[in-house]
């Protein structure tokens, strides 16, 4: 999907046109969503690229990098996406000129599209200042859905933590496991994009305002935080990991502690049974007129004192 929005400065005026009304001597951003073969070439033919440098705009695995073409710079970023099952991180493009922002990115990104929908008037405010402001804008309301995703992250591990002591499961292991792979994500991510805002920051990306780069510092900031973030929770989830392996070890040694009290409860009755049992001539109980009362008391008596002496050890 292509879609443009474009300031007139004349009439102070953000509007969304086709490509085709796309006048090259305003102000103009183009957003390419999911772009097909078609629009690919389409695109293509108006920014007038290299063809190797196209294709790594539209690769969703591409690694974040600050790119110097001879019309634009190529920033490439990572970016958060939540899907049902798991979140994870997903490369966009941002190509900046004087006039021109076009932005590729393979997923809906919040972030971006919260830019795109700004009412008229923060629309207008946002178009003034040029595109690297409406790139800078974008490069912060990522930032801002990796704050989003990892407080939800924080909602978990929080959940996670009474599960290791109240309820430990497969479920809670799986859980801790699903949540590491994304920080590992994420900090792999992060850390990539700290530098491509570092190379901004020394004006390697030319066609960026240099009255803007001061901006790309809070976006800095920000990843800084999130970096700390990440290692936090990783290291919050690597104890819960830990927990939940002691927990089940413990569980383990209480079931064994029962085995062994329940089988010392039938050991001494089978060598009570046992002893008598044996074909020996000579056994004063065996002609004894209550001899047989009292093997079963004292079956009874040492049942009761085990499982009292057991009771009160706290294996039952």
């Amino acid at each position: 999907m292509l879609r443009v929005l474009q300031y007139d400065g004349d009439s102070d005026a953000v509007s969304e046109v086709s490509i085709d009304e796309m006048d090259f001597h305003k102000l103009k951003w183009l957003d390419c969503y999911g772009p097909n073969k078609e629009e690919v070439e389409e695109v293509r033919k108006i920014i007038n690229i290299p063809e190797n440098e196209f294709d790594r705009c539209i690769d969703e695995d591409e690694r974040p990098s600050v790119t110097k073409l001879e019309h634009f710079s190529l920033i490439i970023f990572k970016s958060p996406f939540k899907s049902e099952k798991h979140s994870s991180t997903t490369s966009f493009s941002m190509l900046i000129s004087n006039n021109l922002l076009v932005t590729f990115r393979r997923r809906e990104l919040e972030g971006l599209s919260s830019i795109w929908n700004l009412e008229e008037k923060s629309r207008k405010k946002v178009f003034k200042k040029g595109t690297s402001y409406i790139a800078y804008q974008i490069s912060e309301k990522i930032m801002d859905d990796y704050f989003k995703i990892l407080d939800d992250i924080e909602k978990d591990i929080n959940i996670i933590e009474k599960d290791v002591f109240h309820n430990p499961d497969k479920k809670t292991v799986m859980k801790i496991f699903s949540l590491r792979k994304t920080l590992v994500y994420f900090h792999k991510s992060l850390s990539t994009n700290r530098d491509v805002v570092s190379s901004i920051d020394k004006e390697y990306a030319e066609k960026i305002d240099p009255s803007q780069i001061k901006n790309f510092r809070y976006v800095y900031d920000d990843i800084v935080q999130l970096i700390d973030m990440v290692a936090t929770y990783r290291d919050i989830l690597t104890s819960s990991l830990d927990i939940y392996l002691s927990s089940v070890s413990n569980n383990l040694n209480i079931i064994m502690k029962r085995m062994t009290a329940l089988g010392s409860l039938v050991l001494v009755p089978t060598f009570i049974t046992g002893l008598y049992g044996m074909n020996f001539r000579f056994m004063p109980e065996i002609t004894w007129k209550y001899g047989y009362i009292f093997a079963w008391l004292l079956i009874i008596g040492s049942i009761i004192f085990l499982f009292s002496y057991f009771k009160k050890k706290d294996w039952f």
